[in-house]
């Protein structure tokens, strides 16, 4: 399966600013910074939005049985273009889309995560220590 990337699209932009002038450290890139004490939430909050696209893929995936509300040619064959659209064995459903987001949502939030400890290890080692090896008051 063929997972999009955020950066591949080259009219990607963030606040109006081209993402190359983002990554040469020109705009918005310059004054950059992360507030580490709300790191925990956006982890959180990465998570819970993958499980709601879980949810929604499995959802997708009942659309492939639901029941043609009746027997003339166009509803059957619109209750089989949605199931196809929905959760057909290719990679380019909905079912497949969602499930391909949440992964995407999981590995940012377990990067967060990894990034966030290795922080709070280099700040407590940068921590000034007190003469007598212990914390300042």
């Amino acid at each position: 399966m063929q997972w999009p990337s955020a950066g591949s699209d080259a009219g990607n932009v963030l606040n109006g600013t081209p993402l190359a002038d983002l990554l040469s450290g020109n705009g918005a890139a310059t004054g950059f910074s992360i507030d580490y004490e709300r790191v925990p939430q956006a982890i959180t909050d990465l998570k819970h939005a993958a499980e709601f696209f879980e949810d929604r893929a499995m959802a997708a995936d009942t659309l492939a049985n639901i029941q043609s509300p009746g027997t003339d040619g166009v509803s059957i064959y619109a209750v089989e273009q949605i199931g196809k659209w929905a959760s057909d064995s290719g990679e380019n459903n909905l079912a497949a889309t969602l499930r391909c987001g949440a992964l995407q949502l999981k590995v940012l939030a377990e990067k967060l995560e990894k990034d966030l400890k290795i922080y709070l290890q280099t700040e407590e080692v940068n921590l000034p220590k007190h003469p007598t090896g212990g914390l300042p008051l």
